[in-house]
């Protein structure tokens, strides 16, 4: 059996059981295969932009019989694919700029499908570009792996545009995950904030939105210390 570090396990246990799934920036292949592997897929397709990580899928697939239940597909974002064909995507390991813009790309407006989004970068971003473009985040955990906390959301699209408060943009749902990695993003979304003000108080720019920050940090500080609480 493929066994998957606690960031790929983490995705993975997003997806729904019985989907057909695709895996866009699918890289080595193995979130993929260990999703066909132990049946929760029961199809699937790995999008990626270069052929070289393609092609290490290949090898994955094969070296463990996955083959004819996998498409490949090289390109960008989920070009090539038609939404009926999919019902769980998997946009996983690049910046939260780069998955809303695979989103925009698609305009797979399906308020069936699910979106499993792993962000590295821009989180923030990402979840406040999800609300204004119609998306809605079901369900967030955290994860760590190698060192670094990262957060793992399904997404659907619900057609209501909004804009989230700026605290829900830097903590989504993760206050509702009672896990320590879910602790540990919060206090380091907390001190990334808090540097921010520290970084304008500084400058003597934007010292306007000093205040802003710091406020920000301490609300997340407080979550923090209610998180720690609950125990």
């Amino acid at each position: 059996m493929i066994v998957l570090d606690d960031r790929l396990a983490a995705v993975e246990e997003m997806v729904r059981p019985g989907v057909r799934v695709a895996d866009v920036g699918t890289d080595h292949g193995y979130l993929i295969a260990s999703l066909l592997q132990s049946g929760k897929a029961v199809f699937g397709y790995a999008c990626d932009i270069h052929r070289q990580p393609l092609e290490k899928a290949a090898e994955t697939l094969e070296k463990y019989g996955l083959t004819q239940r996998v498409q490949l597909l090289l390109g960008d974002g989920l070009k090539g694919l038609a939404s009926q064909q999919v019902d769980d995507v998997i946009i996983a390991g690049m910046g939260g700029d780069m998955i809303l813009h695979i989103l925009d790309e698609a305009r797979w407006e399906i308020p069936t499908q699910r979106f499993i989004l792993q962000p590295m970068t821009k989180v923030h971003e990402l979840r406040a570009g999800l609300y204004q473009r119609g998306y809605e985040i079901l369900q967030e955990r955290a994860a760590q792996a190698k060192g670094f906390v990262y957060t793992v959301m399904q997404v659907r699209w619900s057609g209501e545009q909004k804009t989230v408060a700026d605290l829900f943009a830097r903590v989504g749902l993760l206050p509702q995950d009672p896990s320590p990695a879910a602790l540990a993003y919060l206090n380091r979304q907390a001190d990334s904030v808090r540097a921010i003000g520290a970084g304008l108080e500084k400058s003597n720019t934007n010292r306007d939105k000093t205040e802003k920050y710091y406020r920000l940090a301490e609300e997340i500080e407080e979550i923090c210390r209610k998180c720690e609480e609950k125990g």
